[in-house]
C-alpha cells in the first residue's frame, strides 16, 4: 500500500503536516523559525520606536515565539500610561493595558479613536510597523525558512 501525498494551502495545513517530523528535525525547525522571527521582531520594534506615540509603547512587547513556523507576538498586560509624547488615552480608568491598544497602534483608528494614527489597514500598505517590516523582510523570511524546512525534511528517513 502506498501513502497518498497530501497538499495543504495554508499555515494550519502546513503545521498539520509538520507534526509528522521527527523530534530532532522539529526542534531544528523551531530553532530556525525563532531566529527568523527574532530578526523580524527586532526590525519591527525598531520601526515602532521610530513611530513614537503608542507604537513606541508597544515596541518593547514585540517578540518572537518558538514554533515550527516563524511567530511574532506583541502586547502584554502592563498597564497603559495615561498619556505620552503626542497622544493621550481616551478611555478612563486604570484597567487598560498595552495589549488593548496593539492593533490600534499597528493599523490606526477612525474618527472616534484620536489616540491612534489614521486607519491604515486592509490592503498592501496596511500597518505602521509590524506589517511593513514583514513586507520588507519577506525575501529574508522566505529564503531562511525555505532552507530550514529543507534541512528538516532531510531528517526524514525513507
Amino acid at each position: 500500500m502506498t501513502k497518498k501525498a497530501l497538499t495543504y494551502y495554508n499555515v494550519a495545513g502546513l503545521n498539520k503536516s509538520l507534526r509528522r517530523l521527527p523530534k530532532q528535525a522539529s526542534a531544528q525547525l523551531r530553532d530556525a523559525s525563532q531566529k527568523i522571527a527574532a530578526k523580524v521582531a527586532e526590525d519591527a520594534a525598531d520601526r515602532a520606536r521610530g513611530q513614537g506615540g503608542l507604537a513606541a509603547i508597544v515596541a518593547p512587547t514585540i517578540r518572537s515565539g518558538r514554533d515550527r513556523v516563524p511567530v511574532i507576538r506583541m502586547g502584554n498586560s502592563t498597564p497603559l500610561p495615561t498619556q505620552g509624547n503626542g497622544w493621550q488615552r481616551t478611555r478612563t480608568g486604570n484597567r487598560q493595558t498595552i495589549g488593548d491598544v496593539i492593533w490600534g497602534a499597528e493599523f490606526g483608528g477612525g474618527r472616534r479613536t484620536p489616540q491612534f494614527k489614521p486607519w491604515r489597514g486592509n490592503d498592501t500598505g496596511a500597518g505602521y510597523f509590524l506589517w511593513p517590516t514583514v513586507r520588507d523582510d519577506r525575501r529574508y523570511i522566505a529564503d531562511e525558512y525555505s532552507d530550514a524546512l529543507n534541512d528538516a525534511l532531510q531528517e526524514i528517513k525513507p
